[in-house]
C-alpha cells in the first residue's frame, strides 16, 4: 500500500478506485466489509482523508486527500475524472455531481448510498436552518439525476424511498463479530455521538442506576464536554472496529437511543444488530425499521424515542434481569447467521459490473 497516486494499478488488470471526502479510512461499511468483498476481483485504490486505514489488507493503493472539505473534494474529482479504474466507488453526497460528471466521460461509478441524505440534511447542525430545507431538496435532486447515470447501491431497504428503481440492498450487516463473554455491569453505545443518536437522552437516563455509561465514537469536542459533565460517563472517542466490539461484547447492556428523524426512522441501526450478535441484550428506540427486524427477539427492549424516563427504566430493568442477558447470549449465534454482510452478493454485483 502507497500513501500518493503513484501509478496504481496496470491498465488492463481489472481495477477499483473507493473515495470518500467524509468517512474516516477506517470507516467500517467502507473498509472491513465493501474492500474486503472487491479484493478478491481485482486491485482496490482507497482515497480518503487522512490518517490512512489501521489495516492494509486487500488495498492495493491508499491516496491521502489532504486538507480541508473544499481541497479533499478536489481532489477526489480529480481522482474520479482521471483514475481509469473499472469501477469507482463514492460514499459521499458531495461527490454526487462528480460521479455524474465521470459517468458523461464513460467512467462507472456506483454511488453507495449511505443515509436517508435529505433526512440527514434537515438536521445538521452546522447548517444555517434557513438552508436546511432547500439543501435536502438539492440533494434529493442529485440523487435522482445520480440514478439516470450511475449504478446504485442502498445500505437499509428504506432509502429506496428516494429513488424511482428498485437498487441492490447491501445491508450494513455485521461481518466478523467477537464470540460473546461475560458481562461486567457497564452500560455501552457505539456509533457516531451526537444529540440526534440520543446520547444525551442516555446519559441523563443512566444518571442514579449505579453504572458507568462508557461511549465509543467520533464526538466533536462541544459535546463530549458536555458528557464529561456526568460523573457515570467515559467518553471514549473512536476506535477500530475490532477494539469497539471487545469493549461492547463485556457491557451489561448496549443502547441505540435514536430519536425519530427521517435518516433513522426506517434503518436498522448497525449497532443493535452488533450488540445481538455479540451477547449484549439490547434498549433501542422503537422505530419502525429496528422494529420490523428485531421486535420479539430474544434480548431487546424497545422504548419511545425520545422519552427519558422510558428509556431509564428499560435500562434499568435490562440491568436487573439476568435472563435477558442469558437470552440474549444464547441467540447469538442466530442472530450471526441471519443478520451478515452479503458477501457473494456483493461480489456478484460487481461481476456484473466488469463484465458490462
Amino acid at each position: 500500500m502507497t500513501d500518493s497516486a503513484g501509478s496504481g494499478p496496470t491498465a488492463h488488470e481489472p481495477s477499483f478506485l473507493v473515495v470518500t471526502t467524509v468517512h474516516q479510512s477506517d470507516d467500517t461499511r467502507i473498509r472491513e466489509k465493501l474492500i474486503r468483498s472487491l479484493a478478491p476481483l481485482g486491485p482496490v485504490t482507497y482515497a480518503t482523508r487522512g490518517p490512512g486505514p489501521s489495516d492494509a489488507d486487500g488495498i492495493s493503493e491508499w491516496v491521502e486527500l489532504a486538507g480541508g472539505r473544499v481541497r479533499r473534494n478536489l481532489r477526489a474529482w480529480r481522482l474520479l475524472l482521471s483514475r481509469r479504474s473499472a469501477v469507482a466507488v463514492i460514499h459521499d453526497p458531495e461527490l454526487l455531481p462528480a460521479a455524474v460528471v465521470a459517468s458523461l466521460m464513460r467512467r462507472q461509478v456506483v454511488v453507495d448510498v449511505h443515509e436517508h441524505v435529505p433526512g440527514q440534511l434537515r438536521t445538521k447542525q452546522w447548517l444555517w436552518p434557513p438552508l436546511r430545507r432547500p439543501a435536502a431538496l438539492v440533494a434529493a435532486w442529485l440523487l435522482r439525476l445520480a440514478e439516470r447515470r450511475c449504478p446504485i447501491t442502498l445500505a437499509e431497504p428504506g432509502y429506496g424511498m428516494l429513488f424511482r428503481r428498485a437498487h441492490p440492498v447491501f445491508p450494513n450487516y455485521p461481518d466478523g463479530l467477537p464470540e460473546p463473554a461475560p458481562g461486567e455491569g457497564y452500560v455501552v453505545y457505539v456509533g457516531d455521538v451526537t444529540e440526534a443518536r440520543g446520547v444525551l437522552d442516555l446519559a441523563e437516563a443512566t444518571t442514579g442506576l449505579g453504572a458507568e455509561l462508557r461511549i465509543v465514537g467520533r464526538c466533536d469536542a462541544g459535546l463530549a464536554d458536555r458528557l464529561g459533565a456526568f460523573p457515570h460517563v467515559a467518553v471514549l472517542g473512536r476506535r477500530p472496529h475490532p477494539e469497539a466490539m471487545e469493549i461492547a461484547r463485556r457491557a451489561a447492556v448496549g443502547v441505540s437511543p435514536l430519536h425519530d428523524l427521517d435518516n433513522y426512522r426506517h434503518s436498522l441501526p448497525t449497532k443493535v444488530i452488533e450488540y445481538l450478535g455479540i451477547g449484549v441484550p439490547v434498549v433501542a428506540s422503537d422505530l419502525p425499521g429496528t422494529r420490523e427486524a428485531i421486535a420479539g427477539r430474544p434480548g431487546v427492549v424497545l422504548v419511545t424515542p425520545g422519552d427519558v424516563t422510558a428509556l431509564a427504566s428499560a435500562v434499568a430493568g435490562a440491568l436487573a434481569d439476568d435472563r435477558l442477558r442469558n437470552a440474549a447470549q444464547e441467540n447469538a449465534a442466530a442472530i450471526r447467521r441471519r443478520f451478515r454482510w452479503p458477501t457473494e452478493d456483493v461480489q456478484a454485483f460487481y461481476r456484473g459490473l466488469l463484465a458490462g
